[in-house]
């Protein structure tokens, strides 16, 4: 029991920082696209509509397709633009080959290269969703670290509106609680049966805490949102297109950098991948 004493005492003592509100600025935006700016205006209005989190932005740029023709020319023109919010389509100038298991070479870099936040329009270039007849006012907040990442939290609730629903979600995922426990299990000094409760209890139980805590920061902030929580363990990905299809989600917050490597983070990746048909911000 001292063993096990000692192993929960651990967890405890890694808790996170609390939750700190902050208004997130948006004022600026750049809408890139591979068409016209005429069809990029058109797309803005529709875009408004969509999500009137982003009525309140004073200054729009269209970067349009004739100003880009490789990675570097678009990286080149949103750091010259300097912007809050970037917003695209997948597989822009991509249409006669639609990769399935990417955004698409610009989005895949642009997510990286730049600390500018990306919103992910539902849709392809070549094939967008309609957006003239949804609304998003259904946003969820999904992290396979939620306590302590109150940026993340902070751009969900600014983008939904008054309203709306913000859901904030956290699953513990079930290969990585399996690779601690089979590590726990060659330790005799431990018993397994035990610990796979505690240790399971323990972890949802920090992230149930740190969302409470959101949800009452929040309520204080913009008591005309909604605020529903969901933590749960298991496949990772399964959970949360099961979670974002059950609550008929409109736009899904999520992070995208890894401090580790290159390439987007994991599970940003397989969700972006996955849910062609919902809108993504991409921190």
């Amino acid at each position: 029991m001292d063993q096990i004493d000692e192993f929960e005492s651990m967890f405890r003592r890694a808790e996170r920082e609390s939750f700190e509100y902050a208004s997130i600025p948006i004022d600026s935006i750049a809408l890139v696209t591979d068409q016209s700016e005429d069809e990029a205006r058109r797309r803005q209005e529709s875009l408004v509509r969509f999500m009137p989190a982003l009525e309140s932005a004073t200054h729009w740029r269209f970067i349009t397709g004739d100003e880009f023709s490789n990675v570097n020319d678009l990286l080149r023109l949103v750091d010259e633009t300097q912007t809050d919010l970037i917003v695209a389509y997948r597989h822009l100038q991509e249409q006669s080959l639609v990769p399935q298991h990417s955004l698409g070479v610009y989005l895949d870099v642009l997510t990286q290269a730049t600390t500018i936040p990306v919103l992910v329009l539902p849709g392809t270039a070549g094939h967008p969703r309609d957006l003239s007849t949804l609304l998003c006012d259904r946003v969820m907040v999904v992290a396979d670290h939620i306590s302590g990442d109150s940026k993340l939290i902070n751009y969900g609730v600014r983008m939904c509106p008054d309203d709306g629903t913000l859901w904030l979600c956290h699953v513990e995922d079930d290969a990585v609680f399996d690779r601690y426990m089979r590590a726990i299990e060659r330790i005799p000094e431990i018993g397994t049966d035990q610990t796979r409760t505690l240790l399971d209890e323990t972890l949802q139980k920090e992230a149930r805490d740190f969302i409470a805590t959101c949800i009452g920061e929040l309520s204080t902030a913009r008591p005309a949102v909604q605020y529903e929580s969901k933590v749960t363990r298991g496949h990772f990905l399964k959970q949360y297109t099961q979670l974002i299809a059950d609550a008929e989600i409109d736009l899904v917050v999520a992070n995208t950098k890894d401090e580790d490597q290159l390439a987007m983070h994991g599970m940003a990746w397989s969700i972006a991948v996955e849910l062609l048909d919902v809108a993504l911000l991409l921190l």
